[in-house]
C-alpha cells in the first residue's frame, strides 16, 4: 500500500539548496522530480502556509489569512495564531472551526487511513496542520511539551529523550524521532515539519554562519532518514516529498508603523504588523477603506497596497482578490513594507523594511518578493520519475491533492490545488499551458505590479512589489 511522508524545511530558500549547505537534499533531488517553479501563498507566513498545506486551498478558502488576525467579534483585538491556546479560544468565541476547508487528516480519517504529525514549529502552527488530532485519534508530536501533543503524541513523547532547548537541535531531534520511532512502521501519511532554517534565519541572520550550521545539521538528519528509508522495508511503498513553506528576505531597517497612523485616515485602526501588514478599521465603510488605502500609497515606506473588493478602488491600489486572500477574516486594507530585489550584505537577493522584534540583518517573510514566494518542492520514491525537472508551476495547495492522488483517494476536486501527477511514472503533464498574468495599478507617483501564473483553474503568485 502506498504511503507518503512530507518533510518541510521551514523558510528554506531554493538558492540555499546547494552541495555545500544541503548535500543530502541535493542528492535526494537527483533521485526524484524537482519542481523549479514552486510557490508560496500570500501572505507568505508560516501559519497561513500551513493551512494551505493541510487543506489544499488558498487563504481565500481556508480563512487563516495572516499570522496575526483581527478577532472576528472585536476588531480592536488581534490574535497571534502562533499560540495553540489562543486559537482554541478563538474557535470557542467564534463558535466555528479554525479553518473553513476540510483538512487532509480529516479526509484520511474518513477513508480509514491514518496520519501522524511531528512538528518543531510553534504550537499554533502545529495545531493549524491538524486541529482535530485528538478527536480523530491521530498522532501529533510537538517539541514544546505534552500539553501541545495529542494523546498518542504524549505517549510517544514519554518514550523519547526530552526535546533540546535550542531550535536547531530540536529540528534534528524531531527528524531522528521520526526515523527511529515512526519510519519502521509509518502511517499512511506523515508530516515532519522542521523549524529550520527559519528560526536561525530570523534571529541569527539570513545566510549567517549560524543559519548555515543549523541548515546543515537539519540536512544531515534528513540524510539519515533517507538512508534508513532506502535500506528498509518501505523503500518501494513510501513516497517522500520535501518542501519549504516560504522563503526569506533580509531586514535592512526597522520601521515602526504605529507612529505614522496618528492624525491620518488610519487613526484608530488595529494594526497587524510585520513585513506584511493589515489594518482592521473601526469604520468599515467603503469610503473609509478607500481613504486609508489611498493614504498608504502616499507613504514612501509602503510597498504593495490591497483593499477589500467591491469598493471604489483608489488609484494605485489592487483588490485583495488579486493576491487570492479575499476572505471575510482578511483585514480590509493589506499592505507590505517597502522591499527590493537588491542583494543583502551577504549577497542574498531580497531586502525589506520590517516592523517587529527581529534584528537588522535577520530574515523575514510575509511579503511578495520572489525571495519570499519562491519555495522548494521535490518528490522521490519508487513511483516517482527519477532525475526529472518540472517547469510547470506548483505550490503549497498542490501537496494535499498530490497525496490523495498517490493514495487513490477522492477529495482533491474540492481543493484549489492540483495533483502533481507529472511527477509519477504513470502520470501525465498538465493539459493546460502556463499563462503569465500581470496586475498593475498606478496613481500619482505610486505604482505597483503583481505577477501571477495561471495553469487552467489554478493560480500561483510569482512576485509583487512597488515599482
Amino acid at each position: 500500500m502506498s504511503k507518503f511522508l512530507l518533510v518541510v524545511f521551514d523558510g528554506l530558500r531554493p538558492d540555499m539548496v546547494r552541495p555545500d549547505t544541503t548535500p543530502n537534499l541535493v542528492a535526494f533531488a537527483a533521485t526524484g522530480t524537482n519542481f523549479l517553479r514552486a510557490r508560496s501563498v500570500f501572505p507568505s507566513e508560516t501559519r497561513v502556509c500551513s493551512a494551505s498545506v493541510t487543506t489544499g486551498c488558498l487563504p481565500r478558502r481556508h480563512g487563516l489569512v495572516a499570522n496575526r488576525i483581527a478577532h472576528p467579534r472585536d476588531p480592536r483585538r488581534s490574535v497571534d495564531t502562533g499560540d495553540m491556546n489562543l486559537l482554541k479560544s478563538l474557535e470557542q468565541d467564534a463558535g466555528a472551526p479554525l479553518l473553513d476547508a476540510r483538512t487532509l487528516p480529516h479526509i484520511l480519517h474518513a477513508a480509514g487511513r491514518d496520519f501522524a504529525l511531528l512538528s518543531s514549529g510553534t504550537t499554533g502552527q502545529t495545531y493549524v496542520l491538524n486541529p482535530e488530532a485528538d478527536a480523530l485519534g491521530q498522532l501529533t508530536l510537538s517539541v514544546h511539551g505534552p500539553q501541545y501533543c495529542s494523546e498518542t503524541g504524549r505517549a510517544l513523547l514519554a518514550r523519547l529523550t526530552p526535546p533540546p532547548a535550542v531550535p536547531a537541535d530540536r529540528a534534528v531531534w524531531l527528524a531522528d524521532a521520526y526515523r527511529t520511532h515512526i519510519l519502521p512502521n509509518p502511517p499512511d501519511v506523515s508530516i515532519l515539519w522542521l523549524c529550520e532554517p527559519d528560526t536561525s534565519g530570523h534571529y541569527a541572520g539570513l545566510g549567517s554562519p549560524a543559519q548555515i550550521a543549523a541548515l546543515h545539521a537539519a540536512d544531515a538528519a534528513f540524510g539519515r532518514l533517507v538512508a534508513d528509508w532506502r535500506s528498509g522495508p518501505w523503500a518501494d511503498d513510501l513516497t517522500i516529498a520535501v518542501a519549504s513553506d516560504h522563503g526569506h528576505a533580509t531586514v535592512t531597517a526597522l520601521h515602526p508603523i504605529a507612529p505614522h497612523l496618528a492624525g491620518t485616515p488610519a487613526a484608530g485602526a488595529t494594526l497587524m504588523a510585520g513585513s506584511s501588514c493589515g489594518l482592521a478599521l473601526p469604520d468599515a465603510s467603503g469610503e473609509h477603506i478607500a481613504a486609508v488605502a489611498a493614504w498608504l500609497t502616499t507613504q514612501d515606506w509602503v510597498g504593495s497596497v490591497f483593499a477589500a473588493d467591491g469598493i471604489d478602488m483608489p488609484e494605485g491600489v489592487l483588490p485583495r482578490s488579486a493576491v487570492l486572500v479575499d476572505h471575510p477574516r482578511a483585514a480590509p486594507v493589506l499592505f507590505t513594507l517597502r522591499a527590493s530585489n537588491a542583494p543583502s550584505a551577504l549577497g542574498l537577493a531580497g531586502t525589506t523594511l520590517y516592523d517587529g522584534n527581529l534584528p537588522v540583518g535577520g530574515g523575514t517573510h510575509g511579503g511578495l518578493l520572489a525571495a519570499e514566494l519562491h519555495t522548494v518542492l521535490m518528490l522521490a520514491g519508487a513511483s516517482i520519475r527519477r532525475g526529472a525537472v518540472s517547469e510547470s508551476p506548483a505550490g503549497l495547495c498542490d501537496i494535499a491533492p498530490t497525496i490523495l492522488g498517490l493514495l487513490g483517494l477522492p477529495g482533491a476536486a474540492a481543493m484549489d490545488g492540483r495533483d502533481l501527477a507529472e511527477a509519477r511514472h504513470d502520470g501525465t503533464a498538465p493539459e493546460a499551458s502556463p499563462a503569465a498574468e500581470s496586475w498593475e495599478a498606478a496613481g500619482g507617483e505610486y505604482r505597483q505590479r503583481l505577477g501571477r501564473t495561471r495553469l487552467g483553474r489554478h493560480l500561483y503568485l510569482d512576485d509583487g512589489r512597488r515599482g
